[in-house]
């Protein structure tokens, strides 16, 4: 990647900052993440998000990458990938961010399998803190999923990409469709208005779904009425995993709850007794 109309590569912008680049660490549709170090101490190390908006859709240059670049940096919560700084150069918008060594969940989840009760307890107790922070703030992320929760050198959750996020002080409904279909709420998938905050707490369910049984709660080959259809129904396979205790099936269903109206808020969740407990009953 070269930086538009200009000699200076994106290495040679970051050098000029400070940071000396080290590899790649994967690519969008238009944007790249570089793992860099500082030039004055290699063992500072970062993930930096490089955006080119030669290439960049008009609406998330319009809409999406202005919230991303007003909202991360002012977030500080231990289970949010921090944002350093950002800048723009030649065309190329830089995020530099705080790197995460161990990959994300999807990755972790297909190379071990299913998290043990205790380590998916710990990891809902982490996620489910960092995302009544964002609410307590009024921002929703709108694009929770498995890719996007990080995993630091101690293998702590760190949520990252805030695409879509948005501020939302009047809790007005949102008509944006946002997020991935396999996380996405039936209300997004219906294309109604919706709780911009509601549709975080149904990505949860399908996230802590996951964790649990390595599987996929709803078949998204299926068109989306059908898809819909399974949501309302919520007859979710439970049987082959015994070890899977009530209290976690039920905190699952009630993050799935289909009305959005009565789908519990983050405050909710957080008194749940399967969060709150040390033991689980089977």
């Amino acid at each position: 990647m070269e930086s538009a109309n200009s000699d200076l590569s994106y290495k040679d912008v970051l050098r000029n900052r400070g940071y000396l680049v080290l590899d790649s660490l994967g690519s969008g549709s238009f944007s790249e993440v570089k793992l860099a170090c500082l030039l004055q101490n290699e063992s500072k190390k970062f993930a930096v998000k490089i955006v080119n908006r030669a290439v960049a859709r008009e609406d998330f240059l319009q809409h999406f990458l202005p919230r991303e670049l007003k909202l991360w940096p002012t977030l500080n919560h231990q289970n949010i990938i921090k944002c350093i700084e950002t800048f723009e150069e030649n065309r190329l918008i830089y995020l530099v961010l705080e790197y995460a060594n161990n990959g994300n969940m999807l990755n972790h989840l297909i190379r071990f399998g299913p998290l043990s009760n205790n380590r998916r307890k710990a990891v809902m107790r982490q996620l489910c803190s960092a995302i009544a922070y964002l609410h307590a703030q009024n921002i929703s992320h709108r694009d929770l999923k498995l890719e996007n929760l990080l995993l630091d050198h101690y293998f702590n959750i760190k949520i990252t990409d805030f695409s879509f996020s948005k501020l939302n002080p009047m809790q007005e409904l949102s008509h944006t469709y946002c997020g991935s279909k396999s996380y996405a709420a039936p209300e997004i998938l219906l294309g109604e208005p919706y709780e911009t905050v509601k549709v975080d707490v149904w990505a949860l369910g399908v996230i802590l779904y996951i964790m649990s049984t390595g599987k996929m709660p709803f078949d998204t080959r299926k068109d989306r009425s059908k898809i819909v259809e399974d949501h309302r129904k919520l007859n979710l396979p439970w049987s082959r995993w015994i070890d899977l205790s009530n209290d976690c099936k039920d905190l699952i269903c009630y993050l799935l709850t289909f009305d959005y109206s009565v789908r519990p808020s983050m405050p909710d969740v957080l008194e749940n007794k399967w969060l709150r407990s040390d033991t689980d009953h089977v």
